[in-house]
């Protein structure tokens, strides 16, 4: 009988043992539980901060490379504002260059069509001079062939003269030694050699001052 206590009372306690076992693997079980999920709700949380900050960084630096861009794109219309603005004045400045050179360019004609003819007519009266000189003398000699042969040495003292006086008109006016080749503008006199008239700048005829001198070449 108390053999049968004894068994009984060692499968009883055996079964409490085993009971406590499994309620502490239960508990532990509960705890590691608890403490995991705690863990994974941290972590997640702390991956969602992350990423808000990491999001908020990025949106920062694209917000400000947005705000440069918008600069420079400000920068870039003024300058291209400029840059049409000194197009156009370039173009103004260039058209009144333009129509300034075709004025003087038609004022250059007009003056070389002007001094083509001054020149033509001094030219010509400087041709007709000497024909009306030489038409002169011709009629000296014919007047001179007419007298006598006792005559011939004033005949040839008058064309000597003649022939001096007509060489004293082409000489300078102002040397009086070399042929005048010079003429003066806008007097239109023909009265100063090419040494002269480097120097000299009033006619010697007319007193009146010299603009212009053009060389005329006789031959």
């Amino acid at each position: 009988m108390n053999q049968n206590l004894i068994q009984s009372t060692s499968t009883f306690l055996g079964q409490d043992i085993s009971t406590q076992i499994q309620h502490q693997h239960l508990e532990i079980d509960r705890f590691l539980a608890f403490h995991t999920e705690k863990m994974r709700v941290q972590i997640e949380e702390r991956r969602k901060k992350n990423s808000r900050t990491i999001i908020a960084a990025l949106e920062e630096g694209m917000t400000q490379r947005l705000r440069e861009k918008e600069e420079e794109i400000v920068k870039m219309a003024k300058l291209n504002w400029a840059l049409e603005e000194k197009i156009k004045s370039l173009c103004m400045e260039n058209q009144i260059w333009r129509e300034l050179a075709q004025t003087n360019e038609a004022k250059a004609n007009a003056l070389r069509s002007n001094l083509k003819q001054v020149l033509e007519q001094v030219v010509n009266d400087d041709f007709r001079n000497r024909n009306t000189a030489a038409g002169e003398d011709k009629a000296a000699d014919d007047a001179q062939s007419c007298c006598e042969s006792n005559n011939e040495e004033v005949r040839t003292l008058a064309e000597q003269d003649s022939s001096n006086s007509n060489l004293m008109m082409m000489m300078c006016k102002n040397c009086r030694k070399i042929e005048s080749r010079v003429l003066l503008l806008p007097c239109r006199h023909l009265c100063l050699c090419t040494v002269c008239a480097s120097s000299v700048n009033i006619c010697p005829i007319c007193k009146s001052t010299n603009n212009i001198t053009i060389h005329v070449q006789m031959s």
